[in-house]
């Protein structure tokens, strides 16, 4: 290719991105424009908008901003909105941003719709979001089926997220299970989502097996760093020995002794 095509190609992709840019600053502009414009009102008439905006505008970025909204709005009223339009036939985007609402008004009543999508949806990354939210909904319903998840479930990332919602319900009921994962599990990244949520359950129950797996040297490093950081979020004091000792040791792995100062640090401060 001569010189001369070669510069009129990168003039023509250099017009091609700058047009694309200007494109998307617009689309941009009128989305905080139309958001600006509804103000701080949270009335049935705002509500209603957002929501059009969320299922029907043609501008993605208008979408999430009205998501956002939306969330920061809550109450029963969009709650039960939201529902009803994911048992409709609506794009797949579109049920995404809607499940991140619910999960974060975090209304318990929108459990047993998320059951449902988490048991049958086909959708990976749906169930996903789904697993996400049923750990800020909340309830016993929502706690079962994530542990009948952890069992069900053939996807890596559904179980991981199942694991993490686990976490942030705090519900004793899982650490068997957990420590189960954490100890045995196949996949070493699902071990450490596992180690996390024990540390974010809280209980003093989690300070033993978070222990035995951060001193057994037979668990792969990037576990051990994981029930080392588990540590720290559990907050038990009699996890500063054992910490202190792993930094002590001159043989231990690099990231697991940093893991141990770091929680360390939290546990004394």
């Amino acid at each position: 290719m001569s010189s001369d095509k070669k510069k009129q190609l990168l003039d023509q992709l250099r017009a091609l991105a700058e047009q694309q840019l200007s494109e998307r600053t617009q689309k941009r502009d009128l989305a905080v424009e139309k958001m600006q414009a509804l103000g701080t009102r949270d009335d049935a008439e705002t509500q209603a908008v957002l929501l059009e905006y969320l299922t029907q505008s043609e501008n993605e970025l208008l979408r999430p901003l009205a998501a956002s909204r939306l969330g920061e709005i809550g109450g029963r009223a969009v709650v039960r909105e939201l529902l009803q339009r994911l048992e409709s036939d609506i794009e797949d985007d579109v049920r995404i941003l809607m499940i991140q609402i619910l999960a974060e008004i975090g209304d318990g009543d929108a459990s047993l719709t998320l059951i449902r999508m988490l048991e049958s949806d086909a959708l990976s990354e749906v169930r996903q979001r789904v697993a996400m939210a049923l750990g800020k909904t909340g309830g016993e319903d929502a706690f079962d089926a994530l542990i009948n998840n952890l069992n069900a479930e053939t996807d890596k990332q559904v179980r991981q997220q199942s694991i993490n919602a686990l976490g942030w319900l705090k519900n004793e009921r899982a650490i068997p299970d957990l420590v189960r994962i954490m100890q045995t599990d196949t996949d070493k990244e699902t071990q450490t989502f596992a180690a996390e949520a024990l540390g974010r359950i809280g209980s003093e129950r989690c300070y033993a097996p978070l222990v035995d797996t951060l001193q057994n040297s037979n668990y792969l490093p990037i576990v051990r760093y994981y029930a080392a950081y588990a540590l720290g979020l559990l907050g038990d004091g009699r996890a500063i020995e054992p910490l202190q000792a792993i930094i002590d040791t001159p043989s231990e792995h690099s990231w697991v002794a940093q893991m141990a100062s770091e929680s360390l640090e939290k546990l004394n401060a």
